[in-house]
C-alpha cells in the first residue's frame, strides 16, 4: 500500500529525469536550471518548461532563435556566465517571455532593436555587464516593461530618446556606471516610474526641469556622485517622492527652497557633503518626514529654524561635524515625535538649558565625541522617555546630582572618558553613581579623576568626602541670618538680619563651595570662633522641602523658623556652660521620649491580653446559656 503510494509520486519525477539534460536538474512545476560545461541552450522539454535557469555556465553566444521551441517559456535567467555575444534575431519567435535576466555576463554591446518582438517582457536586468553604450532604438518595441536594470556597467552617456518608448516603467537602476550628466530631457516619458536610482555614478550638475515630469516618483536615489550645485526648485515638480538621497556628493550650498514641495517625504539624506551652510528656508512643510541624515559636513551651525517643519521626525542623525560647535536655542523646537537624536562626534563646546525642551519622545540621546565641560542642571526636566545617554569621550569635569533627576527612564549611561575633577564639586555626581550603578555601562571602562594628581585613576563611585578632604557641607561664619535661594540657580543670596547686608555667592547643587574670598565671607567679616556649616535641604521637584538653604551648626543646636519663603536661624555658641547644658537637656529629653514610647507600648500589651481574656469569658458565658436553653427546650 505504501510502496504503491510512494511510487506514484516519484513517477513524474522519473519521467522528467529521463528527458532532463545532463547537468541539469528539472523540477515538475517547470523549473529547470542548468549549469556546468554547457555551452548552448539545452533541449528541453517544450511542454512543461517555465522558467530556464542557467547560472555559472560556458554559453558565450545566443545563436538565432534560441528560444523558439520554448511557447511555453515565461521566464529565462542567464547569469554568472561567459555570454558575451547575442544574435539580432536570438529572441525571435518567443514573444511570450515576460521576465529576461542576463546579469553577470560579458556583455559589453547589444545588437539594435534585439528586444524589439518581445512586446510582452516585463523586466529586463542587464546589470553587472560591460556595457559601454546604448542606443537609441534598444529599448523599442518594450512598450509593457516595468522594471529596467543596467547598473553597474561602463555607461558614460545616455541619449534623450533612449528611454522614449518606456511609458510603463516603473523602476529605473542606473546606479554604478560612469555618467557624468544627463539630457534634460530624458525622463520626460516615464511619468509612471516610482524608482529611479542614479547612485555611484560621476555626475556633475543636474539640468534645470530634469524631473518635472515625475509626478508618481517615490524614490529618486542620487548619492554619491559629484554633484557641486543643484537648480532652484529641481524638486518641485515630485510631490509623491518618500526617500530623497543627495549624499556623499560635493555640494557645498543648496539654494533656498530647495526642499518646498515635498508633503510626502520621509527620508532625506545629506550626509558627506561639504556643506558651508544652510539658508533660513531650507525645507517647506514635511509632516511625514522620519529620517534626516545630515552629518560629515562643513557646517559651523545650522539655522534655528532648520527643523521646524519636520514635525514628524523620528531619527536625526547631526553627528560627524567637525566644524560644529553650537546649536541654537530653539533648533529642536518642533519635534514632538523624535525618538533618537545624534550629534555625536562634532565640536560642541556647551549645550543651552533648554535645548531639548521640546523633545517629550526622545529615546535616545548620543552626545559622545564633543567637547562638552558641564551640563546645565535642569537639561533633562523635559525628556521623560530617555533611556539611552551617551556622554562619554567629552571634557567633562564634574556634573550636577541633580542632573539625571528628572530622567527617570534611564536606563544606559556612558560617562567614560571624561577628564573628571575630583574635588568637592564632584561629589554629587559620584554620589548618583554610588545609588546607580547599573545604569552606568562603561564603569570598567574608565569612570575615573583625571586630578588633581594624588587621586589618578581613581574610580568616582569609590570617592568619598574624606578622599576629597571636604565634609559634606562647607563651613561659613554669621550669627543671626536670613537666606532665600534666587530664582535663577546657581546664585545664592544671603542677606544678614541685624544690618541687612545683602551678598552672593555661586551655588553647586549638592555642595555649596564657598572660599574665603567669596561675597559670604565678605559679608559677615567670620571669626575664628564662629563657624557654621551650610546645606541645602530643598529640591525643586520635591514638593515635600522648601527651597531654602539652611544654616546648620553641625554638633550644636540651631533653631530655625520658616517664614514667607525665608528661613531664619539662630545659633548657640559651640563653646561655653550654655552650650553644654542646652546639649544635656536634649539627650535627657531624648531618652525620656524614649522610655515615654517603651512604657507606652507596654501598657498597650497589657491592655490588649486583659481585653483578650474578657472576650473568652464572655464567650463561655454566651455558650452555656445557649446550651441551657436548648436543653429545657
Amino acid at each position: 500500500m505504501w510502496f504503491t503510494i510512494i511510487l506514484l509520486q516519484l513517477l513524474p519525477h522519473f519521467t522528467l529525469s529521463v528527458h532532463c539534460p545532463g547537468g541539469c536538474v528539472c523540477d515538475i512545476r517547470g523549473f529547470v536550471k542548468c549549469t556546468g560545461d554547457i555551452t548552448a541552450v539545452p533541449p528541453l522539454d517544450p511542454t512543461t518548461t517555465f522558467l530556464l535557469l542557467l547560472n555559472d555556465t560556458q554559453i558565450q553566444l545566443l545563436q538565432e532563435r534560441s528560444f523558439q521551441p520554448f511557447h511555453l517559456l515565461l521566464r529565462l535567467r542567464i547569469t554568472h556566465s561567459s555570454l558575451d555575444t547575442i544574435h539580432p534575431e536570438a529572441f525571435y519567435d518567443a514573444p511570450q517571455l515576460r521576465s529576461i535576466k542576463l546579469s553577470s555576463n560579458a556583455l559589453s554591446v547589444f545588437p539594435p532593436k534585439v528586444f524589439g518582438e518581445l512586446s510582452n517582457l516585463e523586466q529586463l536586468q542587464l546589470d553587472d555587464n560591460q556595457i559601454v553604450s546604448i542606443s537609441s532604438g534598444l529599448f523599442e518595441g518594450l512598450l509593457n516593461l516595468t522594471e529596467l536594470d543596467i547598473s553597474n556597467n561602463h555607461i558614460s552617456q545616455l541619449d534623450a530618446d533612449v528611454f522614449q518608448s518606456l511609458t510603463k516603467l516603473i523602476f529605473l537602476y542606473l546606479a554604478g556606471n560612469r555618467l557624468r550628466n544627463l539630457p534634460g530631457n530624458v525622463f520626460h516619458n516615464l511619468s509612471q516610474l516610482e524608482s529611479l536610482v542614479l547612485t555611484s555614478n560621476q555626475l556633475e550638475t543636474l539640468e534645470s526641469g530634469l524631473f518635472d515630469h515625475l509626478n508618481n516618483l517615490l524614490v529618486l536615489m542620487l548619492q554619491k556622485n559629484q554633484i557641486c550645485e543643484i537648480p532652484p526648485h529641481i524638486f518641485w515638480h515630485m510631490p509623491a517622492l518618500h526617500t530623497l538621497s543627495m549624499s556623499g556628493n560635493k555640494l557645498q550650498y543648496i539654494p533656498p527652497r530647495s526642499f518646498y514641495y515635498l508633503p510626502n517625504l520621509t527620508k532625506l539624506t545629506l550626509y558627506k557633503n561639504p556643506l558651508i551652510s544652510l539658508p533660513d528656508q531650507l525645507v517647506g512643510h514635511m509632516p511625514r518626514l522620519q529620517e534626516l541624515y545630515l552629518y560629515e559636513t562643513n557646517l559651523v551651525t545650522v539655522p534655528w529654524n532648520l527643523f521646524a517643519n519636520m514635525t514628524g521626525l523620528k531619527w536625526l542623525h547631526l553627528h560627524l561635524n567637525d566644524n560644529l560647535t553650537s546649536l541654537p536655542k530653539d533648533l529642536f523646537c518642533c519635534l514632538p515625535k523624535l525618538n533618537k537624536l545624534s550629534i555625536k562626534h562634532n565640536n560642541l563646546l556647551e549645550l543651552h538649558p533648554d535645548i531639548f525642551s521640546s523633545l517629550p519622545s526622545l529615546q535616545i540621546l548620543l552626545l559622545n565625541e564633543n567637547k562638552l565641560r558641564t551640563l546645565p542642571e535642569q537639561i533633562f526636566r523635559h525628556t521623560p522617555r530617555l533611556q539611552t545617554l551617551d556622554l562619554k569621550n567629552n571634557h567633562l569635569r564634574y556634573l550636577t546630582g541633580d542632573v539625571f533627576i528628572h530622567a527617570g527612564a534611564l536606563k544606559v549611561l556612558s560617562l567614560s572618558g571624561n577628564r573628571w575633577n575630583c574635588n568637592c564639586s564632584i561629589m554629587g555626581i559620584a554620589e548618583w553613581i554610588q545609588e546607580n550603578p547599573t545604569i552606568v555601562n562603561d564603569l570598567e571602562k574608565g569612570v575615573v579623576c583625571r586630578e588633581p594628581y594624588k587621586l589618578l585613576d581613581r574610580p568616582l563611585q569609590s570617592l568619598t568626602y574624606e578622599d576629597l578632604q571636604c565634609g559634606p557641607t562647607t563651613y561659613m561664619t554669621s550669627t543671626s541670618v536670613a537666606t532665600k535661594v534666587t530664582s535663577s540657580p546657581p546664585t545664592l543670596t544671603i542677606t544678614r538680619k541685624d544690618t541687612g547686608t545683602t551678598g552672593t555667592a555661586p551655588v553647586s547643587t549638592s555642595i555649596l563651595p564657598f572660599t574665603s574670598t567669596s561675597a559670604v565671607t565678605s559679608l559677615f567679616s567670620p571669626t575664628a570662633e564662629e563657624s557654621y556649616i551650610i546645606k541645602k535641604i530643598g529640591y525643586n521637584n520635591q514638593p515635600g522641602f522648601y527651597n531654602t538653604i539652611v544654616l546648620d551648626s553641625g554638633p550644636d543646636i540651631v533653631h530655625n523658623n520658616h517664614y514667607n519663603g525665608w528661613v531664619y536661624l539662630w545659633t548657640v555658641p559651640s563653646t561655653g556652660l550654655f552650650s553644654g547644658f542646652m546639649v544635656a537637656l536634649y539627650i535627657v529629653l531624648l531618652v525620656v521620649g524614649v522610655v515615654i514610647i517603651a512604657a507606652s507600648l507596654c501598657a498597650l500589651y497589657r491592655l490588649h491580653k486583659v481585653m483578650w481574656t474578657l472576650g473568652e469569658v464572655a464567650i463561655e458565658g454566651h455558650y452555656q446559656r445557649i446550651t441551657t436553653k436548648s436543653y429545657k427546650f
